[in-house]
């Protein structure tokens, strides 16, 4: 009896022993487990990012896509539209400057029509008192007097002293004859003749007595002298006395 009691607790320690050994190799095949697992686990990350490289690598066969072609495809269809606006805002601009042009061209002719139609009308009117008719001008003499004389009478009729226009009305002038003051002048400058409207007297074109002015400072004022065909011209003395030849014109 003796000999059972104490072989059990020998037969405890020897099991106690066992199950200690056995949680250790428990606890041994976890790990082992774990290792192989987590082997396992790294070797299917591995060939995840593998494939997943892979699968980023774009085909060789197959062409990269391009977003930039349809870019520009998009800024050359803009290109066209914008120069097919232009060209028809041109076109348009155009024929509205022909538009306009054709009408300031009528406008002007209208305008010209106009005023020689009045010229015309104006041109038919006669005279008034004494005053003499030759083309669309009345002339008179005035009573004698200095040159600047003359011309005050003429400005007080509406007239002005003679402006030489043409050959016809230079004979027109003659047929009168006598000593006659004509509007012209060079005392504001010394060799250049001016008529009383502002216009310049060549000295080549008019009969000059002599082919030229030659009265110096002393004589500053055109005067006429002569009959028909050798009617001619002369400067002389402001100062002396004569008839100053009037006009004024029938379209002012």
């Amino acid at each position: 009896m003796a000999e059972v009691i104490y072989t059990m607790p020998k037969m405890a320690r020897n099991t106690q022993g066992e199950r200690e050994e056995g949680i250790e190799d428990i606890y041994d095949s976890i790990e082992s487990l774990g290792d192989h697992h987590q082997d396992y686990v790294g070797t299917e990350e591995s060939s995840n990012t593998l494939g997943t490289v892979r699968g980023q690598q774009p085909d060789p066969v197959s062409p990269p896509q391009c977003p930039i072609r349809a870019v520009v495809v998009l800024l050359v269809l803009l290109s066209v539209a914008l120069l097919a606006g232009l060209v028809g805002l041109a076109l348009q601009h155009k024929r509205k400057t022909v538009r306009m042009d054709g009408y300031a061209e009528q406008l002007v002719q209208r305008l010209k029509n106009v005023t020689e139609q009045r010229d015309s009308l104006l041109c038919k009117q006669e005279c008034t008192g004494d005053w003499d008719k030759f083309g669309c001008k009345c002339y008179a003499l005035s009573k004698e007097g200095s040159w600047n004389k003359s011309r005050e009478l003429c400005v007080s009729f509406g007239a002005d002293l003679v402006v030489v226009d043409s050959e016809e009305e230079m004979d027109f002038i003659s047929k009168r004859g006598g000593y006659l003051w004509l509007g012209a002048t060079d005392e504001a400058s010394e060799g250049l003749w001016r008529w009383v409207d502002g216009t310049v007297l060549s000295a080549d074109h008019p009969p000059w007595s002599g082919g030229k002015p030659d009265g110096g400072k002393e004589k500053n004022c055109l005067r006429g002298f002569g009959r028909k065909t050798n009617f001619k011209l002369t400067d002389d003395s402001c100062e002396d006395r004569r008839r100053g030849f009037c006009e004024y014109n029938l379209m002012k």
